[in-house]
């Protein structure tokens, strides 16, 4: 087969739909920037995917970890039970506020946390669990709902990797307190490249969150939340001062806000989800086909049952008994056009920068991650790929191997 454009890990599919709803903004004038009715819109939008009555969009997906982190107000020294196979962001938002992540092995073939393994790491210091849907796919959420029913804590779902996943046919956001997604370049929809939002039934959390986004400022309730409508107060006190209440500031904020050009572009692609996500259910299929060819290599990924979602990309390990190395097979296929990745972090607990930091693992340790760590690999699921385009990727596997035999 002749080699076809790049297979690319990261592309964003748009066409005149997103073009155009980003030159309406534009055209708007001056005042057309300002937040506005189309980040209402997909926060709206969004939040009905996740089963939640209020989204707040931000700057990006690790924004919206941070924020959701905060929310939680945890004291420091808190515990929260998280995946050792991650992406950064997750565990840069604990050990930032002060808390202590504590791991639990995955599923090497779902490359999603071991729920059954999660109970036994529950110690009277553990306050919340936070567990990715990695790369798309997603753990039991029931099972983690239940778990932390049964001891009191409070739930995140990171959804960055995954965007309308469904459990048993319920949204998988319902079992959380907060969830947050992205809107990334390779994501299952893109906010013009950038974006992310956290997810959440109360609205006082929702009240703060956005303060927490803009400044830490209080006039963001009245602007974006439920103070809407309430008039500018000129005579706020202020430590005894009157004082114009658009600037006085309840919290150390950030400036995580979205912006209404990416929030235009991003509506039109939440339309655009159910053929996205269909596009990346028969890349995934397709994949799966190609490997099958070579059961005595590769490990192909598996679905968590009961769930109906979109791959981010596409996770196998090669068999430790091979004859090959991760890095043999990557170094095939970049110069044949195909973009491969490392499964993220493989096991955190061994990256650099939690190096000074303080986590639990099981005194086991964590040897599903290991071999995520030594022997997992990923290639793009876009829904921009063709079927030419993943049988050419096959072709290459299919070239390498015959070389190793």
């Amino acid at each position: 087969m002749t080699e076809p454009r790049r297979v690319t890990y990261s592309a964003a599919v748009y066409d005149h739909h997103e073009i155009d709803a980003v030159a309406r903004v534009l055209a708007e004038g001056q005042n057309g920037l300002r937040i506005g009715p189309h980040v209402a819109e997909m926060e709206r939008l969004v939040a009905g995917l996740f089963g939640k009555r209020r989204g707040v969009m931000v700057s990006s997906g690790s924004a919206a970890l941070f924020l959701a982190v905060e929310l939680l107000g945890l004291p420091a020294g808190s515990e929260v039970i998280t995946s050792p196979l991650t992406f950064s962001t997750d565990l840069s938002a604990l050990v930032r506020a002060g808390l202590v992540p504590v791991f639990v092995d995955v599923e090497p073939d779902t490359f999603n946390i071991d729920v059954s393994r999660i109970e036994e790491m529950v110690t009277a210091r553990t306050r919340a669990i936070l567990v990715p849907n990695l790369a798309g796919n997603a753990p039991d959420w029931d099972e983690i709902r239940d778990v932390a029913d049964r001891h009191g804590l409070r739930v995140i779902e990171d959804s960055c990797d995954a965007l309308g996943a469904t459990l048993r046919g319920a949204p998988t956001g319902l079992r959380s307190d907060i969830s947050v997604t992205s809107f990334s370049l390779s994501h299952i929809v893109t906010a013009a490249g950038q974006g992310g939002m956290v997810l959440l039934d109360d609205p006082d959390l929702a009240d703060r969150c956005l303060v927490l986004r803009g400044w830490g400022r209080r006039s963001e309730v009245r602007l974006y939340g439920s103070g809407q409508g309430a008039e500018r107060v000129f005579r706020t006190d202020l430590d005894g001062v009157p004082y114009d209440d658009m600037f006085i500031f309840d919290e150390l904020g950030w400036n995580f806000l979205p912006t209404e050009l990416c929030a235009a572009f991003g509506v039109q692609q939440v339309h655009k989800l159910p053929e996205n996500v269909a596009r990346r259910q028969r890349n995934f299929a397709l994949y799966t086909e190609a490997l099958a060819r070579h059961p005595e290599f590769f490990v192909p990924p598996r679905q968590t049952d009961g769930l109906d979602t979109a791959w981010l990309c596409y996770c196998f390990l090669i068999r430790p008994d091979a004859g090959f190395d991760r890095a043999d097979l990557q170094a095939f296929l970049e110069p044949r056009g195909v973009d491969t990745r490392t499964v993220w972090t493989g096991n955190a607990a061994r990256q650099p920068f939690l190096k000074n930091v303080t986590f639990r693992q099981p005194d086991s340790g964590l040897p599903n991650a290991d071999a995520v760590l030594e022997r997992g690999v990923l290639i793009s699921c876009s829904h921009g790929l063709t079927d030419e385009q993943i049988a050419y990727v096959g072709d290459q596997i299919d070239a390498f191997v015959a070389g190793r035999r």
